[in-house]
């Protein structure tokens, strides 16, 4: 009964979503989350395991984040082992929780911005100051890497 529910409730929305103008897909897969806890803090994942074999993983807990599509399940497994590894050493620092609040609040900033440039329509002096403030962070976090003593080397950083 629940079986014929969903695939009632699926049609549905394909319809809808067919009739306001998008492509729909339908994949068929298994959806897992995922939970451990680091020194009282939540870390959740979830992971889409599609019927070719892709594994599409995110972050939703204390912080939401894309990790991205892996191929198989070793690969998976081992970003989120690295992922608890990095959490487990952080949680460490002193200033643990003051990191978690500022990933939180880029992922606010983030969608505050969507809301201001959908909803608004603003000048372009006001749009470069946001991006120039974009600019400075980038050129902090880079900074400040240069600067600070690295604690984590089971992997290289993804992205700086």
């Amino acid at each position: 009964m629940k079986q014929a529910y969903l695939k009632t409730e699926m049609s549905q929305h394909e319809m809808i979503l067919n009739q306001m103008g998008g492509q729909v897909k339908i994949i068929k897969g298994i959806m897992c989350y995922v939970k451990f806890n680091v020194k009282e803090i939540a870390v959740e994942y979830v992971y889409h395991i599609n019927n070719l074999n892709k594994y599409f993983l995110q972050r939703i807990d204390p912080y939401p984040m894309d990790m991205g599509t892996y191929a198989n399940k070793d690969e998976i497994l081992n970003v989120i082992k690295h992922d608890i590894k990095q959490f487990e050493n952080a949680s460490n620092s002193t200033v643990f929780e003051e990191f978690i609040n500022i990933n939180k609040r880029f992922a606010n900033a983030k969608r505050h911005f969507e809301d201001l440039y959908l909803y608004y329509n603003i000048p372009h002096d006001m749009f470069q100051k946001l991006n120039d403030s974009l600019d400075e962070i980038e050129d902090n976090i880079k900074s400040y890497k240069a600067r600070s003593k690295r604690i984590y080397f089971e992997k290289d950083p993804d992205t700086i």
